[in-house]
């Protein structure tokens, strides 16, 4: 991680190509992530706040912000998951 706070993580990855980059990740990208992404099952490939890669390595960066949002804001990552639709389980 190189920078979080109460609605935004950034965090370094390297991409598609093997570059360094930083990706920013905020509530709302998580809410999307779980809404339309997740359940994908017919595709290899996931995209969480713009970057696109092999499904299990994007699910363990969603599930990390998950992590992190629910500690730091669960109201928040709620409020951000129903405005999608979802119902949180948290």
């Amino acid at each position: 991680m190189e920078k979080a706070n109460r609605s935004t993580l950034v965090i370094r990855c390297n991409n598609v190509f093997d570059e360094q980059t930083s990706l920013t990740v905020t509530l709302a990208d998580v809410a999307e992530y779980y809404d339309a992404q997740a359940r994908n099952l017919t595709s290899g490939c996931r995209t969480l706040a713009g970057l696109t890669g092999d499904w299990l390595q994007i699910d363990q960066l969603a599930f990390l912000a998950l992590g992190w949002f629910k500690r730091v804001n669960i109201v928040g990552m709620r409020r951000a998951a129903r405005r999608r639709g979802l119902e949180p389980k948290f």
